[in-house]
């Protein structure tokens, strides 16, 4: 019965650390903050058209509803650009539509540096230490097992363009997740971006958490990150997986 055990662990073990094969894909979102209906997060999937060695473009589009646009009207754009194997990003743009704020970070891997512009203005370079994810393409690199999907601390180089932090991920659960989309069994991801400047305005320091799921998709099903006053919360509305690059499914 020891034994049974033993191999039942070192299973699960395997099971979680596997690779996971992307797929076009659109999730779709309710945003809060507290208890407040502010907005929409919808996060998109795709091959990516300009590549000839193949890779991903993910989407991630928050924008307010109606109520909120009296209040304070907001509309973010965040792209990510990356290989297959999520190793690392290749471009990251966050377009804020509402304040007329463009923020563009070019790679060059050949000089291991990294190119912040705003507007159209170009910064100096920063030297990266190896390759480094995005605040964005950390999602998918835990998808595909670029970076450890485990219970335990992780310590992962992660830029957005004008400074690159070694960030802190720690993985507990399991955790049981209820959503309009269905009930999920996930593990909880709590972010440490420190200087990086992530998917939500707030403070330095602050945690963002994000549950995935526990299974070979470890699609996001929730997000909570701590804003300037209150919190942010996002929901999955729906899900609908695309077809892969061989017409599956």
């Amino acid at each position: 019965m020891r034994y049974l055990l033993l191999i039942a662990l070192v299973a699960g073990a395997i099971s979680l650390s596997a690779e996971t094969t992307l797929s076009p894909e659109k999730a779709s979102y309710g945003l809060r903050w507290g208890f407040v209906s502010v907005g929409t997060v919808e996060i998109t999937l795709q091959p990516n058209p300009e590549s000839p060695d193949g890779g991903w473009v993910a989407v991630l589009d928050a924008q307010a509803n109606a109520f909120m646009r009296k209040v304070h009207d907001f509309r973010t754009i965040i792209t990510s650009e990356f290989p297959d194997d999520v190793s690392r990003s290749e471009g990251y743009d966050r377009d804020e539509q509402a304040p007329g704020d463009t923020h563009e970070t070019f790679f060059d891997w050949e000089e291991n540096t990294a190119r912040y512009s705003k507007n159209g203005d170009v910064r100096v370079p920063i030297l990266l230490p190896g390759p480094v994810q995005d605040p964005l393409s950390i999602v998918f690199a835990f998808r595909t097992g670029a970076v450890p999907f485990e219970v335990g601390t992780h310590r992962i180089w992660v830029t957005d363009g004008k400074v690159v932090e070694e960030c802190v991920f720690e993985i507990t659960g399991p955790e049981t997740v209820k959503t309009p989309a269905g009930k999920f069994e996930t593990l909880r991801i709590a972010a440490d971006f420190k200087g990086v400047r992530a998917i939500f305005a707030r403070p330095e320091g602050a945690p963002i958490h994000v549950w995935l799921t526990n299974d070979e998709k470890r699609i996001p099903v929730k997000l909570k990150s701590e804003a300037t006053i209150g919190s942010f919360r996002s929901v999955l509305q729906n899900y609908e997986p695309g077809n892969d690059r061989n017409g599956g499914k």
